[in-house]
């Protein structure tokens, strides 16, 4: 099910949209054949058990995911990300990869100035610093999900409006794009260019995957939170440069 302003169309197998850096070229798992793109899916209400809904008619999960624009590589980038802190932000490397310059946005279109960016060594995971409060934050949820579970992906495909979609766990497969030898999070809930960095939650709202890439319709993975907190616990496994080949 998914909840968007206006209708969004587009995918490819990871997930940042460029405008001119060109795409990475990850290899599809020998299970599922790689697609172009993703069946239209009918406008539906987030289905989440936690948070109302505010002022502005977002609730606090839709308020902590962010748009993000990089600006290197000879082009533009656009990806998604989520705070899990006041000042600190998590996305993939691939969205944050080359970066002369970072533009982090929130759901109602404000500008968050960013101070640091670093990425993981491990998995396709970068964590974002910024110089002002962001207005809100994800719980990350206490370890990965059981197969069959409902999950929620909350990001900003094609760098247009805050758009959630729907789904569940299908189970764990190997990495498609073999930035990490740790089994990745499969889940049906439907993504497109521009969600790569999206937090993927169950239905009590808490982080369990972070989006980075889709082998076709109904096929879309995520680093689940169990690696996510192992890589927050590891600062030295962070590096601040990143190639424009990312």
């Amino acid at each position: 099910m998914r909840r968007s302003v206006r209708a969004v169309a587009g995918v490819v197998l990871v997930l940042a949209s460029s405008a001119a850096c060109g795409d990475l070229a990850p290899v599809a798992p020998p299970e599922a054949p790689v697609a172009t793109a993703l069946p239209a899916v009918p406008s539906q209400s987030l289905d989440l058990e936690a948070g109302e809904a505010t002022a502005e008619g977002f609730t606090e999960l839709e308020r902590a995911a962010l748009r993000i624009r990089n600006i290197g590589c000879g082009g533009v980038r656009t990806g998604s990300g989520f705070a899990i802190g006041d000042q600190v932000l998590v996305t993939n490397r691939h969205v944050v990869a080359g970066a002369t310059t970072l533009e982090v946005s929130t759901f109602d279109g404000k500008d968050i100035d960013v101070r640091t960016s670093g990425a993981a060594t491990v998995a396709d995971l970068a964590i974002v610093r910024t110089k002002e409060k962001l207005p809100a934050s994800i719980t990350l949820a206490p370890a990965n999900p059981e197969v069959g579970q409902t999950v929620t992906a909350i990001g900003y495909p094609s760098g247009g409006p805050l758009t959630t979609t729907n789904g569940e766990v299908l189970g764990y497969r190997e990495d498609p794009v073999a930035r990490s030898h740790l089994p990745m999070l499969l889940n049906s809930a439907p993504v497109e260019h521009g969600s790569s960095g999206s937090p993927l939650v169950d239905i009590t709202g808490e982080l369990v995957g972070v989006v980075y890439a889709s082998t076709g319709p109904g096929r879309n993975y995520a680093v689940p939170i169990e690696v996510l907190k192992d890589v927050l616990g590891e600062p030295e496994s962070f590096t601040d440069e990143t190639d424009c080949d990312e």
